[in-house]
C-alpha cells in the first residue's frame, strides 16, 4: 500500500502530469466563471482529448479540471449573485450580501481558503479510506453490484428531477440507450435498425457532450443576452476589514466550522445522490443551526460563506470512494470521470484497486493541488472572471457547438456519432425544460452495462437465494424506503 502510494505521488512530478494538472487548473477557473456550464460540462468537453493519453496526465487533466471549478464559481456568485456552478448557489446567500457592503475582497479570500483546506481536509479523509477499500469490495458479489445499481440510479433520479417518477424514467431512460448495439452475452443486435453506426452502440462521449454541454447551449442560446447583467464592480474602494486579508484570518477564527463543514461534505459525497448542490446547502444549514446568531446569516456574516465553501472540494474528494471501490458514481461529476476510465480502459471498482492503485492515491492529490492552484489564480484574476459572465451567449455558444463538434468526431472519426450528440442534446433540452433529470439519465447510461452483466451472473449463479443475502436485502429496503417516502 505504502509502495503504491508514494508511486503514485511520485508520478505526478512528471512534466506531463504537472503540465496537465496547470492546463485543467486554467481552464477549470475560467470555465467556472460561466454561469450555466460547471464541472459536468467541461469535463465532458475535455473527453474528446484524452484518447491516446497516458492514464495519469489524463487524470490530472479531468480531476485538476474539476477541482478548479469551484473557486471561480463561487467569485460570480459573491460578485454578481450569479454561481457559475450549482454547488456555489449556497455562497450567494452571504457572498453577494457582503459584496453589496463593499467587502467583496474579504468575501473572496473567505471563499478561497475554505476551498482549499476543505478539500485537503476531504483529500486526507479519502486517502485515511483507501486501505479500506479493499474491505469493503469484499462485501459485494454479483447480487450486491446489481442491486447497488438500482439504487445509484433511484437515489440519483432525485437531482435535478420535478418528481420521483420523472427521476426514475430519467434512470430508466439512459439504461435504454445504454443497451444499444451488441448483447455482451449472446451477441444479438439490440436496437440498431441495421444502422452500421450503431453496432456498436452509442459513444460515452456523444451522450455525455449531447445531454450536459449541447443541450445547456441549447438552452443558453434561448436566453440571447449575457448570464449576468450585474453592475460594474469597482476594486479599488477601501473598507476598512475588506481585504483578502481578513477574510483569509475569518477562516482560521471560525476553523473549527470549516474542518466540521469539510468532514461533513467528504460523509455526504460518499453517498450517491446526495453530494453535489446538496452538500454544500447542507453544510449551510448546520451552521445556522449551531450558531449563536443564526438570525445573520443571509446579512453578510463569514459563517455563510465558510460553510458551503468548505464543502465544495471535499465532497468530491468523497465522491471519489464509491466511484473507484464499487463502479458506483456519487454525482455528475464522477459520472463523466467514469466516462473517461471507460476511454483510458481501466475498470472501476476491484480490479482498479489491485491494477491501477497509484492512479488511486495520484487522483486524491491532483484534488488538493488542483483546488490550490485554482484558488490562487482566481484570486489573481477575479475582475477578469467577472467580466467573463457578460460573453453574450450568441457568441459564446457556437464556439462551444463547434469545440464539442469536433470532440466528438475525434473521438469516433464517425459522422453518426456527431449526429448523435446533436440528437441527445435536443433530448437533454427537452428533459430540462419538463424537469427530468439528466443526471439520472447519464448515470443510467454508464451503469447499464454494470447491471446487466451482474443481473446476467446473479440469474446463473444465485437465482433466488440472492434474496437471503443480508446487504442485499438492506439495499432494497432503502430503495423502497426512498420510492415510498415524501
Amino acid at each position: 500500500m505504502l509502495h503504491e502510494m508514494v508511486l503514485g505521488f511520485a508520478s505526478l512530478f512528471t512534466f506531463n502530469a504537472l503540465l496537465m494538472i496547470v492546463v485543467g487548473s486554467i481552464l477549470g477557473t475560467f470555465v467556472g466563471a460561466i454561469p450555466g456550464l460547471g464541472g459536468a460540462v467541461l469535463l465532458t468537453m475535455l473527453l474528446p482529448f484524452i484518447y491516446g493519453m497516458p492514464v495519469i496526465p489524463a487524470l490530472c487533466l479531468l480531476l485538476a479540471a474539476h477541482s478548479g471549478i469551484y473557486f471561480s464559481g463561487s467569485v460570480t456568485a459573491i460578485l454578481l449573485n450569479t454561481p457559475g456552478a450549482p454547488e456555489s448557489a449556497a455562497t450567494t446567500f452571504d457572498g453577494y450580501a457582503m459584496t453589496k457592503q463593499g467587502k467583496a475582497k474579504r468575501a473572496l479570500g473567505i471563499s478561497a481558503v475554505s476551498t482549499t483546506i476543505g478539500g485537503w481536509i476531504g483529500v486526507v479523509l479519502l486517502l485515511a479510506v483507501i486501505p479500506l477499500m479493499f474491505q469493503l469490495i469484499k462485501l459485494f458479489q454479483p447480487p450486491e453490484y446489481l442491486v447497488l445499481a438500482i439504487l445509484a440510479i433511484v437515489l440519483i433520479g432525485q437531482m435535478r428531477s420535478g418528481s420521483m417518477t420523472k427521476g426514475l424514467l430519467s434512470g430508466l431512460f439512459g439504461l435504454m440507450i445504454s443497451f444499444v448495439g451488441y448483447d455482451p452475452i449472446t451477441g444479438v443486435q439490440r436496437f440498431t435498425f441495421n444502422q452500421l453506426a450503431l453496432y456498436n452502440g452509442f459513444n460515452i462521449t456523444a451522450v455525455a457532450l449531447g445531454i450536459f454541454a449541447f443541450a445547456e447551449m441549447f438552452n443558453l442560446y434561448a436566453m440571447k443576452r449575457a448570464r449576468s447583467n450585474a453592475p460594474t464592480l469597482k476594486f479599488g474602494e477601501k473598507v476598512p476589514g475588506a481585504g483578502v486579508l481578513d477574510g483569509m484570518k475569518d477562516v482560521f477564527h471560525h476553523r473549527w466550522l470549516m474542518i466540521r463543514s469539510a468532514v461533513l461534505g467528504t460523509l455526504l459525497g460518499v453517498v450517491p445522490g446526495i453530494g453535489g448542490v446538496a452538500a454544500n446547502f447542507i453544510s449551510y444549514g448546520q451552521a445556522m443551526k449551531m450558531s449563536k446568531r443564526s438570525e445573520m446569516f443571509g446579512t453578510g456574516v463569514p459563517e455563510g460563506i465558510i460553510a458551503p465553501e468548505s464543502s465544495s472540494i471535499s465532497k468530491e474528494a468523497g465522491n471519489l470512494i464509491p466511484t473507484v471501490a464499487l463502479g458506483v458514481p456519487g454525482g455528475v461529476g464522477m459520472a463523466v470521470l467514469m466516462s473517461g476510465f471507460t476511454i483510458l480502459g481501466i475498470v472501476p471498482g476491484p480490479s482498479m484497486l489491485k491494477t491501477h492503485l497509484d492512479a488511486v492515491f495520484a487522483m486524491a492529490l491532483v484534488i488538493a493541488i488542483g483546488s490550490l492552484l485554482a484558488s490562487a489564480m482566481g484570486l489573481a484574476i477575479v475582475p477578469l472572471l467577472a467580466r467573463i459572465s457578460r460573453v453574450p451567449n450568441t457568441i459564446l455558444v457556437p464556439f462551444i457547438f463547434a469545440l464539442a463538434a469536433l470532440g466528438s468526431y475525434a473521438a469516433d472519426e464517425s459522422m453518426g456519432q456527431v449526429i448523435a450528440v446533436f440528437g441527445f442534446g435536443v433530448v437533454g433540452l427537452l428533459m430540462k425544460r419538463f424537469n427530468y433529470s439528466i443526471p439520472a439519465a447519464m448515470i443510467g447510461f454508464i451503469l447499464g452495462s454494470v447491471a446487466e452483466q451482474n443481473l446476467y451472473l446473479t440469474q446463473q449463479l444465485f437465482g433466488l437465494s440472492m434474496f437471503k443475502r443480508p446487504l442485499v436485502d438492506l439495499m432494497i429496503l432503502i430503495i423502497l424506503f426512498v420510492v415510498g417516502s415524501p
